[in-house]
């Protein structure tokens, strides 16, 4: 009896659903909520013996989407309205204004689209990719994206991705992404030409060090006479041997490391270089606009020595013109027995060396002669020497 039964049903089933190669197109209507979506046709219809779940080939959904979904699905674009090139500079440092067209014909509640990332070679975004564009989104919107080249000589590129999400207000189960809404075209960003830096630290970054190297700057020495006499003074920094001068920097600066240049100490100063030595003490010049157009002149004499160099340079241990950092002037670098170098603080032209506000120098001197620095004068193991700048304030 009961096996009658079962026979008995799948003989009607078979009789009421079509093989799929017989099956003729039927309509489908969808509601929610008891009101009517769409009408769709459909061609076969599956139900699933073990968990009763019916399922319906249909031969299109896209009428069935809400207008919202399609709209976005139709005519969403990200298109770039600034320049399609950015960058450069100091550091490759720009921006790009990119317009998202969602396609909706206005305001339309449940639509929110949000950046989606980028597809960059050697750029990074700066700011304001990553905060929704819009909520109940409209027509357009647009976005000003701050980028930045990673490094390197070539140029980069960038282009960026938005998404749109419909969560229909009728039902919470009912939402839609579009997805890869990617700006076009591809913005090209130029790589940043930061300048080389106006002093170093040491020798051994010139071009051309002539022989020395940074284990023969002298560190410390004897100083007699002045305001800051001393067994063992500080070498390395100019101050320390002749002072700081009062509102070299401006007021409220948080940057004062360097400063004091010319200094206070005025007097002639006595001292002694080491052989195969050479001193070089590191100054900044003033930034305050009070010290602009002042000048004065640095005087050495050698002692024992026949010959002493003397020179302003942005490198300890610099006395000459260098492939990498010039020298401030034509009048910064002196060699005789006596030198003098006068010097003016200034932002435009002069005939003596020039010293920019706010730069890093270096007073440099040694006893050898030019092209031989790596080859000492001094005949014992300390040379005499004498020492003044010489200024009217």
């Amino acid at each position: 009896m009961r096996n009658s039964v079962i026979g008995a049903l799948a003989l009607c089933l078979a009789i009421a659903i079509p093989r799929h190669s017989e099956a003729a197109n039927f309509q489908v209507v969808v509601k929610r909520l008891s009101v009517t979506q769409c009408s769709l046709t459909g061609s076969l219809l599956n139900i699933d013996p073990a968990t009763g779940n019916v399922t319906i080939d249909l031969d299109s959904d896209v009428n069935c989407y809400p207008a919202a979904v399609n709209q976005l699905a139709a005519s969403g674009t990200l298109t770039v309205t600034s320049s399609q090139t950015t960058g450069g500079g100091t550091n490759g440092v720009g921006s790009v204004t990119v317009l998202l067209n969602t396609g909706l014909s206005g305001v339309t509640s449940g639509v929110t689209c949000a950046p989606d990332g980028v597809v960059a070679s050697s750029v990074s975004v700066t700011g304001d990719w990553s905060s929704t564009l819009c909520t109940n989104c409209g027509a357009t919107v647009s976005r000003t994206i701050g980028v930045q080249h990673s490094g390197g000589t070539s140029n980069g590129s960038i282009a960026f991705k938005a998404k749109c999400t419909y969560q229909d207000p009728q039902n919470a189960n009912l939402q839609t992404v579009r997805n890869n809404i990617v700006s076009a075209p591809v913005v090209t960003v130029i790589p940043g030409s930061t300048p080389p830096p106006t002093f170093c630290t040491s020798v051994s970054q010139l071009g051309a060090p002539n022989g020395l190297t940074p284990a023969m700057r002298q560190a410390t020495g004897p100083v007699t006479g002045g305001t800051l006499p001393g067994t063992s003074v500080d070498f390395l920094n100019y101050v320390s041997v002749f002072g700081v001068s009062s509102g070299t920097f401006p007021a409220g600066s948080g940057d004062t490391a360097g400063y004091g240049f010319p200094g206070t100490n005025k007097s002639t100063l006595s001292s002694k270089l080491d052989r195969g030595k050479y001193i070089s003490m590191q100054f900044r010049v003033p930034s305050d606009a009070a010290w602009n157009g002042r000048l004065g002149f640095f005087h050495m004499t050698p002692g024992s020595s026949t010959y002493l160099q003397l020179a302003i340079a942005p490198c300890p241990g610099q006395f000459a013109a260098d492939s990498l950092y010039p020298l401030p002037g034509a009048g910064c670098s002196v060699g005789a027995k006596s030198s003098d170098i006068p010097w003016m603080i200034t932002t435009g032209s002069t005939a003596s060396c020039k010293l920019e506000p706010g730069k890093t120098y270096y007073l440099n001197f040694i006893n050898a002669f030019p092209g031989s620095l790596d080859t000492p004068l001094c005949a014992g193991a300390q040379c005499s020497f004498q020492m003044r700048n010489s200024h009217n304030y």
